[in-house]
């Protein structure tokens, strides 16, 4: 145990309590101090920041941190309070890893902090614990923090895993011909642009949102060494404040638009981004969406088998624990009948299928590697089986066209309810 128990009892100490405690050697580790019990790390300080790493993606504490803004910490006999603040910038980065080289010793550093997962930064409290922001601010925070951490390396995630493949494969295999006759095209949470650039390829303007800075940099680079980026623009948007779009775009701006696999589902509720839709795409618009399915019928026969009922329903809780999906932060679950509810009754119904039926989630790609000389056979049989019910409403994911109705009233934030009474 690092530094004095009786320290967990006593106040926290900001940054500016430390005094003379400052002038004592610094100690190699410190303890976090999270709900599921006190964590001891490495740690490096510069000034009132403190670098943590954690090396691996499936660590629980740097999501403790990250869900709630906060950190306590004890270093010795001292307890502090700070911000917690996922690293992405990489020249902070290379300058925390320069401090972790300075300190620890070669094999250690090569161990443990050479190759981080994630870098996080404690910005030390000046006077008691820092002013926490508001939950949606905070979510919104971290999501967009994790997808610019991930940016780097995300193509290659999706090109070394066959199920992430397919999946890419699927949804462009569908958006292609919903989308063909639309010119201009909203893409709600473009990632690093898989699916983008083949639409920019087919003719279609596109306007990317995304939370993300580094995905839509990410996007912009892409679309550039493809030679299509005159026909690109990019936003940094959540998918639930599209409504913004409207005062700068105007109602019917876009032909048709598409969200698929991560934005809708970090959405807690899919009205807005519907009524948003509804001001923004003409009658007989269509809109994609690839969605995280609540009910996925893989996991709950293969984790109901093996007893592992936590996990066979882990998608019903609200949210989606990050630990509980394959996602890094929490997520919101939605079933086909979920969306089509939100999205009523401004759209119909145009099409349904899941990604996959009956192969394996991407995060299980090691089961479907097991049948590599298949695959592609098990591959076929799943896309036929995606369309048919009940298969198509029972995937990982599921991909559905939506169609905008006409004669409708506008559903945007500045619209108001009459005050006439039907028939008036």
């Amino acid at each position: 145990m690092i530094g004095d128990p009786g320290a967990l009892d006593g106040p926290a100490r900001s940054s500016g309590e430390l005094g003379a405690a400052d002038a004592l050697p610094e100690p190699r580790d410190l303890e976090l101090l999270v709900p599921s019990g006190p964590v001891p790390l490495g740690f490096v300080r510069e000034g009132t920041r403190i670098y943590l790493v954690a090396s691996d993606l499936s660590f629980r504490w740097p999501i403790e941190l990250l869900r709630t803004g906060a950190a306590r910490l004890r270093i010795g006999p001292r307890t502090l309070v700070g911000a917690a603040v996922l690293v992405v910038a990489p020249e902070e980065r290379d300058r925390a890893a320069a401090l972790f080289r300075a300190k620890f010793p070669p094999d250690d550093y090569d161990r443990w902090y050479a190759r981080p997962a994630r870098v996080l930064r404690i910005d030390l409290a000046d006077a008691g614990p820092p002013p926490l922001l508001s939950a949606e601010a905070r979510y919104r925070r971290w999501v967009a923090a994790e997808f610019d951490n991930a940016a780097e390396g995300y193509d290659r995630q999706i090109r070394t895993n066959r199920i992430s493949s397919l999946l890419r494969a699927r949804s462009l295999a569908l958006l292609r011909p919903a989308l063909a006759d639309a010119h201009r095209l909203l893409e709600i949470g473009c990632g690093s642009g898989i699916e983008t650039v083949p639409m920019l390829h087919a003719g279609h303007e596109i306007l990317c949102v995304d939370l993300s800075t580094a995905m839509l940099e990410a996007v912009r680079r892409r679309a550039r060494q493809e030679g299509v980026a005159e026909r690109l623009t990019t936003r940094s948007l959540a998918a639930g404040d599209l409504a913004r779009l409207l005062g700068e775009e105007g109602s019917a701006s876009f032909d048709g638009a598409y969200s698929t696999y991560g934005a809708l589902n970090c959405e807690p509720d899919l009205t807005p981004v519907a009524g948003a839709l509804t001001d923004l795409l003409p009658p007989g618009g269509r809109f994609v969406a690839g969605v995280y399915n609540r009910w996925c019928a893989i996991e709950l026969l293969g984790y109901g088998l093996t007893g592992q009922w936590r996990r066979a329903w882990a998608r019903h809780a609200r949210p989606v624990r990050a630990g509980s999906s394959r996602y890094g932060v929490d997520i919101y679950a939605y079933s086909p009948g979920d969306l089509f509810r939100a999205f009523a009754p401004a759209f119909r119904a145009r099409a349904l299928r899941a990604a996959p039926a009956i192969l394996p989630p991407f995060d299980l790609a090691a089961y479907a590697e097991k049948f590599a000389r298949r695959f592609d056979t098990l591959a076929r049989w799943d896309a036929r089986l995606a369309a048919v019910p009940p298969f198509s409403a029972l995937g990982d994911h599921f991909l559905a066209v939506l169609e905008r109705r006409g004669c409708l009233p506008p559903s945007g934030p500045a619209r108001r309810p009459s005050r006439k009474t039907p028939g008036a």
